[in-house]
């Protein structure tokens, strides 16, 4: 329903513009240029426009359909076009991302079967999002990655239907939210702008695709009253204790020096 409104919105628009400013331009300056493009071409744009109203004159009436037309056309022409590149864009992305999965996890890519719902207990485990969260970290703290969540180990896409069931607000609108909460939460609310969460779909199930930049600062993840630091290694995340983060951290510092 909301669709169709858009497009009778676009299609009104489009016959007005075609209507009112096509038309006018278009005979104005055709009766200029038979002038010999001399006198006041504001005049004759001005008078053009006049004439588009006079109702009674039927040679009028069928000039004002036709530019209409032309106008609704070229409005429907330029919103296809933009939703084909956005529909195109979007699954040129999907593949990169199937692409990705038939990859398998590496250093820079991670998979997740679920972000809080346990599919061995049947019930929500809050341990599974302390495991994404240092996921994240673990990424911000060495060179970034992506984190796919509702694919397991073994690259099967799983979906998020049963994290969607966990949330007050289901869907993806809801379980972006909630993400950026533990984020906020978990490593603190700066560090919601250095993660990019997409969704995307296949068949009945959603993907949510998640792009992490490295941050610029050592990040911390709290749990039970404890910073602790994480770092990827291999296709692994490792938490270091002070003396080793104070080494990586060292060893950081002089590769920017």
């Amino acid at each position: 329903m909301v669709y169709r409104k858009k497009i009778a919105f676009i299609i009104i628009i489009g016959f007005l513009f075609g209507l009112f400013i096509i038309q006018p331009l278009g005979l104005s300056l055709y009766l200029y240029d038979e002038k010999g493009d001399t006198g006041n071409w504001y005049v004759l744009f001005l008078e053009t426009i006049k004439n588009t109203i006079r109702f009674g004159d039927i040679d009028q009436i069928f000039k004002n359909i036709l530019f209409g037309i032309m106008g609704s056309s070229l409005a429907l022409m330029v919103f296809l076009r933009n939703k084909i590149f956005i529909l195109t864009k979007k699954r040129n992305d999907g593949n990169a991302i199937i692409a990705l999965i038939k990859d398998g996890e590496n250093q820079f890519v991670e998979f997740k079967a679920t972000l809080r719902w346990d599919l061995r207990q049947s019930k929500v485990n809050k341990q599974l999002e302390f495991v994404v969260a240092k996921t994240i970290a673990g990424f911000m703290n060495t060179n970034g990655g992506k984190l796919l969540i509702g694919v397991d180990d073994n690259g099967n896409i799983l979906g998020l239907n049963q994290d969607f069931d966990t949330l007050k607000k289901p869907g993806t609108d809801g379980f972006e939210q909630y993400l950026m909460q533990l984020i906020s939460l978990k490593l603190g609310t700066h560090l919601c702008t250095a993660v990019n969460v997409s969704f995307y779909r296949y068949g009945e199930n959603d993907v949510c695709y998640i792009e992490i930049d490295p941050a610029k600062t050592p990040v911390y993840l709290s749990q039970d009253g404890r910073s602790r630091f994480y770092i990827r290694t291999g296709n692994g995340t490792r938490e270091l204790d002070l003396p080793e983060a104070i080494l990586h951290l060292g060893k950081e510092k002089a590769l920017y020096n």
